[in-house]
């Protein structure tokens, strides 16, 4: 998962210490959601106004790439963790700095159930590389045998999917929603 300055490059938080620009960490794209800079709070706080002019519009890139930037300076100090702190944590961070539609609290589990609902695919191969992977473990495991897959792809799924919330809900709140620093 990435986010996309208001000129349309792409960033990524990819390993330690490092955001990717121009381009994901696994491959292009095959979902995405179209944001859109006016809906970023104003510089006091308060909500956006509909239809901007011309210079709004500009304040709004402005402030955009200007919580870009603290998002990028905040995760170049963060050691990445494939279940914590991670690409949806950086995206996540980057709407709470900008309290996109007013919000300040996205977080990894809303970013996922807006794309899963609201998100477009690329195109044709967008669409086979989000089902593709599940549909051929379903068609294996139910050839192979109902129950021990079954059995076997919960005993997998289950805790990984309780980690997610547990961690969004309870961990991330707990510690304040700051990325995890590195040593120094």
């Amino acid at each position: 998962m990435g986010i996309c300055t208001s000129k349309g490059v792409i960033m990524d938080f990819a390993a330690d210490y490092t955001i990717k620009s121009g381009k994901l960490t696994f491959g292009n794209p095959a979902r995405y959601r179209q944001l859109d800079p006016t809906r970023a709070a104003t510089s006091n706080g308060a909500p956006p106004l509909p239809k901007l002019s011309v210079a709004d519009q500009t304040a709004s890139n402005e402030q955009w790439d200007a919580a870009m930037h603290r998002t990028v300076s905040a995760f170049q100090e963060c050691k990445y963790n494939f279940l914590t702190v991670n690409c949806h944590a950086f995206v996540s961070h980057f709407l709470n700095e900008l309290q996109y539609g007013g919000r300040k609290n996205w977080n990894m589990v809303h970013l996922a159930t807006m794309i899963a609902l609201t998100g477009r695919f690329t195109g044709v191969w967008g669409f086979i590389k989000t089902f593709l992977p599940f549909v051929a473990i379903m068609v294996v495991g139910l050839y192979f045998g109902t129950w021990i897959f079954a059995t076997a792809y919960t005993g997998v799924i289950a805790p990984i999917s309780l980690w997610f919330f547990i961690y969004t809900y309870c961990i991330s709140r707990r510690a304040g929603k700051k990325p995890t620093k590195g040593p120094a």
